[in-house]
């Protein structure tokens, strides 16, 4: 049988793989077992082809993963970077349950040019990145490494691959509940507001199981409430502030102290607890303004 010579990266990779899985099959569970195939690949590549100067692969995830705050969320990859200066960088995309795309991707290791990240090539045993889920919305989320050498050589691996047979979605989850609210007033009639009388703007809203939610609150004359021309009221106030309940007195000024021209008003609320998407809430009735 011909011997089998691979490189340093790669015997660095499967010495810090192959001890836990080791164990894992001794104590009859399985640990990394999705990387066996994947270093396998890798020294196989390594060995057959002596031109080959960079490789990665994704060890996990590989499978659907459950991701909750407070618990390690890691991601691993094997490699070869046989050139120095060569980097691996990590971004996780948010997706639908169509996997179409939900905003950018978050960039984990690397801001997502070329030649950032982490050095491939003397990173040790640092193939494994833990990834930290606060302030990261709920939803889930494909994994992309890269890696990239100095003289030009780049390659990306996606964790959900349904060609390969590949599913490694993480999941990220809260226990935190979704924010609600309504408006009381305006509730299902417009509400007119004569200067300098002041008027209670009021809501219900579940701020009492929900303390991470902030709330905004503002005026809009159309029903596109992130287009620019907003009048905001209220920024950055706790929606557990009132409890479940909440008051605003409206006074004829902005949350600035500039003065608030007259007209009608569409009156929403926007709340943000940075783990579920935004929830943006517009009362019925609208607000009239006269001076």
């Amino acid at each position: 049988m011909p011997s089998l010579t691979i490189s340093r990266q790669t015997v660095r990779t499967m010495r810090r793989l192959i001890l836990p899985a080791a164990l894992g099959f001794v104590c009859g569970c399985q640990i990394f077992s999705p990387g066996f195939d994947t270093l396998l690949q890798l020294a196989q590549l390594d060995n057959s082809n002596t031109d080959l100067r960079t490789e990665i692969s994704i060890v996990q995830p590989r499978t659907a993963v459950t991701a909750a705050l407070g618990a390690p969320t890691i991601i691993q990859w094997a490699d070869i970077a046989k050139v120095p200066g060569t980097t691996v960088r990590v971004t996780a995309q948010r997706q639908d349950s169509l996997q179409a795309d939900i905003g950018d991707p978050l960039q984990l290791l690397g801001d997502g040019t070329v030649g950032s990240g982490r050095d491939a090539a003397a990173d040790g045993d640092g193939d494994i990145f833990d990834w930290d889920i606060t302030d990261v919305r709920i939803g889930d989320y494909v994994i992309t490494i890269t890696i990239e050498s100095p003289e030009g050589d780049s390659k990306s691996v996606v964790s959900r691959d349904d060609a390969r047979g590949i599913a490694g979605v993480i999941t990220v989850t809260t226990a935190l509940p979704t924010p609600t609210f309504t408006f009381t007033n305006p509730g299902a009639t417009d509400v007119t507001a004569t200067a300098p009388t002041a008027v209670n703007l009021t809501w219900n809203d579940n701020g009492g199981s929900n303390a991470d939610a902030i709330l905004t609150l503002g005026l809009d004359t159309d029903a596109t409430h992130d287009d620019g021309n907003e009048i905001t009221l209220l920024r950055n106030e706790p929606l557990s502030t009132d409890g479940n309940t909440g008051t605003f007195g409206f006074s004829y000024v902005d949350a600035d102290g500039n003065a608030v021209p007259a007209g009608t008003y569409r009156v929403f609320a926007r709340i943000d607890d940075n783990a579920h998407d935004i929830v943006t809430v517009e009362a019925t009735g609208q607000l009239v303004v006269v001076p």
